[in-house]
Parts: C-alpha cells; sequence; structure tokens
C-alpha cells in the first residue's frame, strides 16, 4: 500500500508542476491565468500522465486498484478539459490538437532521445503559457518571446535527463534511446548538470531569482545520484524542486 501511495504521488505530481510553471509565467508576465485555460492545462496533465501510466506500466506491475484509480482519473479529466476548452477562444484552441496527440504518442515519444529531452519541455512550457494566458495570438505563438521561456526550457529539459536516470538499464536492454542507455549515468549527470548552470544563469540574468534557487536545489539533487536513479522516488523528487519556483513565490518569499 505505501509503495503504491509513493507511485501514486509521483504518478500525480505533474499537477503540481504545472501550477508552478503558471505561477512563473504570471509572475514574468504580470497577467492573472485564465480559469478555464488553467482548467485545461491541469486536466490535460491529470489525464495525459494517468493514460501514460496505463499504456506504459512501471517494471513492478501497480496495484489493482491503482489502475481503476489510474484510469477514472484519465477519462474524468479528459471529459473536463473538453469541457472547458470549449470556453477558449479560437486562436488558442487551435493548439489542443497538436498537444493532445503529443499526450496519447507520448508512451511512445518518450522512448526517443530529441522528443523526451527537447519536445517535452517546449510542449509542457508552451502549454504553461499560451492555455493559462490566451493572449489572442494563434497557438499561443507569443510565449517564445517572454524571457522567462529559456531558463524554464533549459531546467526542464536538465529534469527529463534526470527522470531517465532509474531506467538506465531498462532502457539500454530495450533499446530506448534515452542520454544514460547511450552515454551512461556519469555523462548524463554531467549534461544535466550544464543544462542547470545554463537556466540559473539565464535566469540570474533575468532577474528571475525563484528560478535560479529551483535550479540550484537540482544542482544540488545531482550529488545524489543513486537517489535519483531510485524508481518512484527519484523522479518525484526532481518533479518537486522542479515545483519550487512557484512555491517560492506564491508564498512570497521571492
Amino acid at each position: 500500500m505505501r509503495n503504491s501511495t509513493l507511485r501514486l504521488l509521483h504518478y500525480w505530481w505533474p499537477l503540481a508542476l504545472g501550477w508552478s510553471l503558471t505561477v512563473v509565467v504570471e509572475r514574468a508576465t504580470g497577467r492573472a491565468p485564465d480559469r478555464d485555460g488553467l482548467l485545461v492545462l491541469l486536466a490535460g496533465i491529470a489525464a495525459a500522465y494517468s493514460l501514460d501510466r496505463l499504456v506504459d506500466p512501471p517494471a513492478t506491475a501497480d496495484a489493482p486498484w491503482l489502475r481503476g484509480l489510474l484510469a477514472a482519473a484519465a477519462a474524468t479529466a479528459a471529459l473536463v478539459g473538453i469541457v472547458a476548452a470549449c470556453r477558449l477562444p479560437l486562436q488558442t484552441s487551435v493548439l489542443l490538437p497538436l498537444l493532445g496527440a503529443a499526450s496519447m504518442l507520448y508512451p511512445r515519444l518518450k522512448r526517443r532521445l530529441a522528443t523526451k529531452a527537447l519536445l517535452l519541455p517546449l510542449a509542457w512550457t508552451w502549454a504553461a503559457a499560451a492555455l493559462p494566458f490566451n493572449d489572442g495570438s494563434w497557438f499561443g505563438w507569443h510565449v517564445l518571446q517572454l524571457p522567462v521561456t529559456t531558463p524554464l526550457l533549459l531546467l526542464l529539459s536538465a529534469g527529463c535527463v534526470l527522470c531517465d536516470l532509474k531506467d538506465e538499464a531498462a532502457d539500454r536492454a530495450t533499446g530506448v534511446a534515452s542520454l544514460p542507455a547511450l552515454l551512461g549515468r556519469p555523462a548524463a549527470l554531467g549534461v544535466a548538470t550544464v543544462l542547470i548552470v545554463a537556466a540559473a544563469t539565464v535566469a540570474t540574468l533575468e532577474h528571475r531569482s525563484a528560478v535560479a534557487l529551483g535550479a540550484a536545489a537540482l544542482g544540488i539533487s545531482t550529488l545524489s545520484p543513486a537517489l535519483l536513479a531510485t524508481e518512484a522516488a527519484g523522479p518525484l523528487l526532481v518533479d518537486v524542486i522542479l515545483t519550487l519556483p512557484g512555491v517560492l513565490i506564491a508564498t512570497r518569499l521571492v
């Protein structure tokens, strides 16, 4: 039961990460998030990650009650997201088929290095900025002009690399092209560290102290690679750290 609870927390923590990203973007833009756009974002995250765990379960199978809960959550979140999406502006809603396709194909896309390390962080950043902060631009492309976009992309990319550490042996055995499987753990940690330093540097230059502190915390976590490589606990730690910037802003610590 305890292990299943830890897994469920790991599976659904991305909801907190999605909230955190919107808080960071809100601080950067000075705009309050649109309620329907935020609901679509969070519902999409819940549906995508619940479905991913059903389609691509861990090596040690989840308990039946957990799989039933994930199925119910995926269906409910999809329904809520569709209802909320009907209230979005057309310019923003045209982005949804692309994000939906990425969610459906995620179990397959994450097996490729480029899509896992590059496209996934881009999708996260784009969705978190374009959906809750729809500004009338088609596909929300104006998010690319936000200064905070670059450090967030770098930080999320580093997080993706670190989350792959737990699957190094399995990925190598099944031919999944993750950085740890291709280059080994030390090299993957080196790449993640470079991305973290770059994120911290850009965030500091842009006076985004919350993002810089999040990068510093993620950098400290690389000193415990064995913990990061632990199933469920490692990726959960990474996601919790990536949520830190939003928490610091929301609690007015920065």
